[in-house]
């Protein structure tokens, strides 16, 4: 009897570390598909405008479903540039409900 009453015992703590871990791995993978979402739509966002022939320097903003982005583009310099070249730094923010994500990078113009 005592055996039985151990053994049920060790099955109940393992089991509530096993529903433990479970819940964890739920809040991550929610946490990085979240994420994932928000990089791709900032990865867009700053891909349209790399591709585009002149830079707006005006704040954009926007929605796309649970986040909401934020486009910002800078004039920029670094020494040595060529005369007549601009350069600006494109930044795009993105935040949902449980975090933001920030990705920039430098635009040339001739």
């Amino acid at each position: 009897m005592v055996e039985v009453l151990c053994a049920m015992a060790i099955a109940a703590m393992a089991l509530v570390v096993l529903l433990r871990g479970t819940q964890q791995s739920r809040s991550a993978a929610s946490y990085l598909d979240s994420h994932l979402g928000a990089r791709i739509i900032a990865n867009t966002i700053l891909q349209d405008e790399m591709a585009a022939r002149s830079s707006d320097t005006s704040p954009r903003e926007g929605d796309s479903g649970v986040y909401r982005w934020r486009l910002r583009v800078e004039p920029a310099s670094i020494a040595g540039l060529r005369p007549g070249a601009r350069l600006n730094r494109v930044t795009v923010t993105v935040t949902w409900p449980k975090g933001s994500l920030s990705l920039d990078t430098l635009k040339l113009r001739e």
